[in-house]
């Protein structure tokens, strides 16, 4: 839920900047206008100093040297004398008085002279008065004294575009937090329906459509998710349910197949074929005894029983385990276990891991008819303990191989049950089994990992008593 808090300050953050910016850009545009549209002293004196040095006194009186005064929207003109007089004027209405007196000047300071708009220029001869049509021009004078425009320059607009920031900021605060309101049970949802739990919101507000988008998936994976266990319960209640009842007519089966092949009675051909009874029988048993197990670690029902151990060993002890139970003379059995490796703890189920490694080593004295040299090693590297099963046999066939490795997880192969649990053993203890050939034959690797990430081996002191196979 902390990426809530973070969408929320960029939004304020980009709300607060949007507001911001739309402010200076309007306060540019009202000055760009104002610059634009206001005409100010010096421009329109220059303007009107040309138009007013236009009218000269020449032998027929006074003229407009250039020609017409009246440009743009300019209507009537006229240049008074000192003392009020007109001594020349284009255009001027009847309704205008011909002799002004200092009053009547005075009131043409007030930008209008019967209610028409007027500029006013200082003549040599006297005052350059010209004018625009009635209501063209709005004018209106404004009188402030100097501390009160300091106040507004200084403080007054300052301010005023604090507090619009301020607003600004506030607004978008506000918009935000209604906003966090709107998603932040959609980031609940989403949470949940990672977690695969049910997922429940409220379709409406601006939101409406994603959370019932949320709700119809959620919906969805809970089906989906009901349907797999299902199955899965299915797969494993059967798989209990037929190991159970082969159980009790299997041991029938193995009991009658071991009194025949005791018996001295029955012919050397018949008790033989006791024996193969006897022997295919205990192969069935332990088939539905892998069956069992494999299906017990995949669905992680395989209770795991964490001790101290050393897989030095562990090795040991089960290479004693293959030889006592009879290896033919074509196979050879070594061990290959550094100094540095006879010390190293671990943690994990040792009987599981026992059951990995007499697997492997089983798997190539079964496919190895002819007999092989099969080497268990140990190698201690950084974080991890490497146990592997080498044999110099014909390796594992390549459909095996590709079989294994593409397996996805949550499936029992038909064959090679006995890798498959060695690679369920594995990924149990968080480790990995890579199965491989090489020049020699055969090679399975069991990895595995510290009992914490970053941790060195666990190194324990061994008595002499102990270093002997």
């Amino acid at each position: 839920m902390k990426c809530l808090g973070k969408i929320l300050l960029r939004y304020v953050f980009s709300a607060a900047g949007a507001a911001l910016t739309l402010i200076l850009v309007n306060l540019t545009v009202f000055l760009c206008f104002a610059a634009v549209n206001l005409h100010t002293g010096p421009v329109f004196d220059r303007r009107l100093g040309e138009l007013a040095a236009s009218i000269r006194q020449t032998d027929a009186g006074w003229e407009a040297v250039d020609g017409s005064v009246l440009e743009g929207n300019f209507c009537w003109a006229m240049l008074l004398s000192d003392s009020g007089d007109i001594l020349w004027s284009e255009a001027l209405p009847e309704a205008l008085h011909r002799h002004y007196t200092i009053s009547d000047i005075a009131s043409c300071t007030r930008w209008y002279l019967s209610d028409y708009p007027v500029k006013m220029w200082k003549h040599d001869a006297g005052l350059f008065v010209i004018a625009q049509p009635r209501g063209s021009v709005w004018k209106q004078q404004m009188q402030m004294s100097t501390p009160s425009m300091e106040l507004l320059l200084r403080y007054t607009l300052p301010a005023f575009l604090i507090l619009n920031a301020a607003a600004a900021l506030l607004l978008a605060l506000a918009f935000g937090l209604r906003f966090f309101r709107q998603v932040k049970p959609v980031a609940q949802g989403i949470s949940d329906l990672g977690e695969q739990k049910p997922v429940g919101l409220a379709e409406k507000g601006v939101l409406g459509e994603l959370s019932a988008s949320l709700n119809r998936a959620s919906e969805q994976l809970q089906r989906q998710q009901l349907l797999l266990n299902k199955r899965d319960r299915t797969r494993t209640e059967w798989i209990a349910g037929v190991s159970h009842d082969i159980r009790t007519p299997l041991t029938l089966v193995l009991g009658e197949a071991a009194q025949l092949e005791g018996d001295a009675s029955l012919s050397a051909a018949a008790r033989k074929k006791a024996q193969t009874i006897r022997a295919q029988g205990e192969r069935i048993r332990a088939l539905v005894s892998d069956l069992n197990l494999a299906s017990k670690l995949e669905y992680e029902l395989q209770p795991l029983r964490i001790v101290r151990f050393r897989p030095a060993e562990l090795l040991r002890g089960t290479a004693a385990e293959v030889l006592n139970e009879g290896v033919t003379d074509g196979f050879t059995l070594e061990m290959d276990i550094p100094l540095d490796c006879e010390s190293v703890v671990l943690e994990g189920d040792a009987p599981l891991l026992t059951r990995a490694i007499r697997n492997l080593a089983g798997n190539s004295i079964r496919h190895n008819p002819q007999g092989c040299l099969v080497t268990l090693r140990l190698r201690c590297e950084g974080t991890r303990c490497r146990l592997s099963v080498e044999d110099t046999g014909n390796g594992f066939p390549p459909v095996i191989l590709e079989r294994l490795r593409q397996m996805p997880q949550g499936t029992l192969s038909s064959h090679g049950l006995g890798l498959v649990i060695v690679q369920q053993i594995a990924r149990a203890h968080g480790g990995t089994l890579l199965l491989d050939n090489t020049a020699e034959g055969a090679q399975a690797v069991l990895s595995l990992p510290l009992a914490g990430p970053g941790k060195k081996y666990a190194v324990e002191p061994r008595r002499a008593s102990e270093m002997s196979v």
